[in-house]
């Protein structure tokens, strides 16, 4: 099968490690503004920020989160063996460390859309799925301390005006059977004390 490593991983953390924040927030939201203004005249009515701060959808809140290590990268195979890759571990309890602000994220892309904003979070089965477990708890624990933090950053956005939260979790079309037994219920605890009127929204892959 073909072989590849995640050089994004790496190469984002030289990104963080040689900017200024002033600098990256320049530059985002420059980059923010531009992919909303192609949404806005494509006639998209609920846009995104593009996902632009992020090295991809999964691990840019990893890296706010206790447990799961950058430092620490295992080389496993993914995609039903298509690649390898070599993947932030997760090395004890998953808990928030913050102090990733989503909503002011989402208030500083609201403010450069004429349009209501999404937020996407990615969903704990998948958050799994991009990562390898390097202890001996089980996944289904984990994915409940996941829920947890995805449902902490879910109200916060709720609390800061933002309508519109979707979850990524295309695993679930993977492993259909994990996503029966237990990765459902983790979704409904992501969504947990979401109030009406808020589209919550769930978005999953065929062949991911």
């Amino acid at each position: 099968y073909q072989r590849r490593v995640h050089g994004e991983t790496a190469a984002y953390s030289a990104w963080l490690e040689a900017t200024s924040a002033e600098e990256r927030e320049r530059d985002i939201q420059r980059a923010t503004e531009e992919a909303i203004g192609v949404q806005v005249r494509c006639g998209i009515d609920v846009v995104t920020d593009g996902e632009v701060r992020r090295e991809n959808y999964i691990h840019y809140l990893c890296r706010f989160i206790d447990g799961i290590s950058f430092d620490v990268l295992t080389e496993r195979s993914v995609r039903n063996g298509a690649y390898t890759a070599a993947l932030p571990s997760i090395v004890g309890p998953l808990t928030w460390k913050g102090p990733l602000d989503v909503g002011g994220e989402w208030k500083a892309a609201q403010a450069l859309s004429p349009r209501p904003v999404k937020y996407t979070l990615p969903g704990p089965m998948t958050i799994l799925g991009t990562t390898t477990n390097t202890t001996e708890t089980p996944e289904e624990v984990c994915a409940e301390q996941l829920a947890a933090i995805v449902n902490r950053c879910v109200l916060e956005l709720v609390a800061a005006g933002c309508q519109h939260v979707q979850i990524d979790e295309p695993l679930f079309a993977r492993r259909p059977a994990e996503a029966a037994a237990w990765g459902v219920q983790c979704l409904d605890r992501c969504f947990a004390g979401v109030p009406p009127g808020v589209t919550k929204t769930v978005h999953l892959c065929c062949g991911y």
